[in-house]
């Protein structure tokens, strides 16, 4: 196949990046195409090409900020509960029904739960500092190196920080409100109706308005780490951000994708981790072993591939809103609009026509 410069950019630049948009169009018509790029290429199926290519572009990049975040993010609940029942709770097995398990927290107990989550968020806002800022500067095609990328952490860290203590306790009082209000509710009517019946149909209301929230805030740290907003501010410019029904319904799939892929390859690989450290056999933990190693791997690529894909889309949403990013402005005070924007870098190019 022939590969001209024209079939280069028609394929791998989305038209979005390559042109800006003419002032005579509304905000209406760009939203109302949002589903499509002006190649006639569904969003969706592009953000998560773009994603791939700055994936590969940069592989030796992304696999050292994943052994440095990202493994530790990941590590931590496949490993941490199966230590915590050992250490803890020595008497516990696996085929225990949940009702016959009786929770007593103990003062040390607590404290390893709280050193633990300290841990898990503390590596979790650090993967998505560096993943963010090294998938913004690959789309500007701009050199970028493990120790810019590990430096811009001090620069977002207390951003994130915000965001990630705002989000999370709205988060937590809603699903403590449901709970008080189900108590409250099963106290009533306990006589009528089971309490298994109440829950369920409590999760059924309680868990589409959880998934609405994350949806809404799902660039809320991209904008934490590409813009100078924090806390609220945050949320309300990611909800902002991701305004109608086509940006959202692939602001939807992104979530409820990979969150599904790496909440089940962490549960299922702590439950496997589990089973070979209290199994007596052997040849159990022969065929556990590489099982877990492989969710371990399936689970931090997919975590690697969301982060870098909500820079895309993060990117996306500015330019349907007719905006410019920070470091575009800077960039672009003698030159054309949009010319420095390229999503992909040149070397990500050479590898997709090599592909093809």
């Amino acid at each position: 196949m022939l590969i001209t410069s024209s079939s280069i950019n028609s394929i791998c630049f989305p038209s979005i990046f390559i042109s800006h948009q003419s002032s005579s169009s509304s905000s209406s018509s760009l939203m109302s195409s949002s589903t499509e790029n002006g190649n006639g290429i569904p969003l969706c199926r592009e953000i998560l090409n773009l994603s791939t290519l700055i994936n590969k572009a940069n592989s030796e990049h992304f696999d050292v900020l994943t052994i440095f975040f990202l493994l530790p993010f990941l590590f931590t609940p496949t490993v941490y509960p199966s230590f915590h029942l050992a250490l803890f709770h020595p008497d516990y097995h696996f085929n225990n029904k949940l009702i016959q398990f009786e929770i007593s927290l103990s003062n040390f107990e607590i404290i390893a739960l709280i050193i633990c989550t300290l841990y898990f968020t503390l590596f979790f806002l650090c993967a998505v500092a560096t993943f963010t800022y090294s998938a913004v500067q690959a789309s500007y095609r701009r050199p970028i190196n493990v120790v810019s990328s590990i430096k811009s952490i001090r620069n977002s860290f207390f951003r994130l920080l915000s965001t990630f203590i705002i989000s999370h306790t709205i988060l937590i009082s809603i699903t403590l409100i449901f709970a008080l209000v189900l108590a409250l509710i099963s106290r009533l009517i306990q006589l009528k109706y089971d309490l298994n019946h109440l829950t369920i149909f409590a999760l059924i209301v309680l868990v589409p308005i959880l998934v609405w929230l994350q949806v809404n805030w799902s660039l809320a740290y991209v904008v934490a780490v590409v813009e100078s907003k924090q806390g609220y501010e945050t949320l309300r410019r990611s909800a902002y951000l991701v305004k109608g029904v086509g940006v959202r319904s692939i602001a939807l799939s992104l979530v409820l994708f990979y969150g599904l892929v790496v909440g089940g390859m962490v549960v299922g690989g702590s439950m496997l981790f589990f089973i070979m450290c209290t199994s007596d056999q052997w040849i159990i933990s022969a065929v556990i072993l590489p099982i877990l190693v492989i969710s371990v791997v399936i689970s931090y690529k997919t975590m690697k591939q969301y982060l870098v894909g909500n820079a895309v889309l993060y990117m996306y949403c500015n330019d349907f809103n007719g905006e410019k990013l920070p470091l575009e402005i800077g960039d672009n005070e003698c030159s054309d609009e949009y010319q420095s924007l390229n999503t992909v870098s040149y070397f990500s190019v050479i590898f997709f026509a090599k592909n093809i």
